[in-house]
């Protein structure tokens, strides 16, 4: 036993450094696992927070490749100077077609065009040459509007506004909004008192309606 406590005696300083380092080796094995937790939550939030920016990015892009809707697409054809199809705002004329398409050729019977009239989508317009007879001069999305019965703009429906090239629902409700507010319109140059209907369109849109 004697010799047991001389042997300890002897070698405590290597008992307590064998201890130290024990005590040293647990503190790290603890402190290792911990930083691999926090290593591994921070990765998950990375993730999260990179998935959220795609598709955040994600939708960006498909918002940006979505068709624009105050576009139209009209077909221009005859007595032009580069006929062919071209998109225009919504609230574009013929004379504004007309003149993407280069402007009208020489001999061009330029009479016979409604160049105050709305375009609308999927339109044709056809300039003929002086000469040619006017039926071939179309300025509309099926047939010409000289063909139909004036549009009584006292009695109209949304429905019924919808023959009217140039007249939308939105600008139809508006009629008929302002039209049941202030009673019946004495003559057409009364629409230009509806908001959206200036001369302009009062012009284009004359030989379609009547009270």
């Amino acid at each position: 036993m004697e010799k047991i406590f001389d042997y300890i005696t002897e070698n405590k300083i290597f008992l307590i450094l064998v201890v130290g380092l024990a005590g040293f080796g647990i503190f790290y094995l603890l402190n290792s696992n911990s930083n691999q937790h926090e290593a591994s939550a921070i990765k998950v939030e990375n993730q999260v927070q990179n998935s959220d920016i795609e598709q955040k990015n994600s939708g960006s892009d498909s918002s940006k490749n979505k068709p624009k809707n105050n576009e139209v697409v009209v077909d221009i054809q005859g007595a032009v100077k580069a006929p062919g199809v071209y998109r225009l705002k919504a609230n574009a004329i013929v004379q504004e077609a007309i003149g993407r398409a280069g402007g009208f050729v020489e001999g061009a019977d330029t009479k016979m065009i409604n160049q105050a009239q709305r375009v609308t989508d999927s339109m044709q317009i056809i300039v003929p040459k002086v000469g040619e007879t006017s039926n071939t001069s179309v300025a509309s999305n099926a047939t010409n509007n000289s063909d139909k019965q004036p549009i009584n703009i006292n009695t109209a429906t949304v429905e019924d506004f919808q023959k009217v090239s140039g007249v939308g629902p939105k600008k139809a409700e508006k009629i008929i909004d302002y039209r049941t507010q202030n009673g019946n319109f004495s003559k057409l140059e009364d629409l230009t008192k509806v908001s959206g209907i200036g001369d302009k369109t009062l012009e284009s849109l004359r030989n379609q309606l009547t009270v």
